[in-house]
């Protein structure tokens, strides 16, 4: 594979799972927030 094609999947996957640790953070703190009420 090409440097370019490599390097937008490293990306891409680093999007992803930015992405998917931001979406379990906020789950995770909108349960903690409404066991506490």
């Amino acid at each position: 594979p090409s440097p370019s094609a490599d390097s937008n999947m490293v990306i891409i996957a680093a999007l992803v799972v930015f992405g998917a640790v931001i979406i379990i953070g906020a789950v995770v703190a909108f349960m903690m927030k409404r066991r506490n009420t």
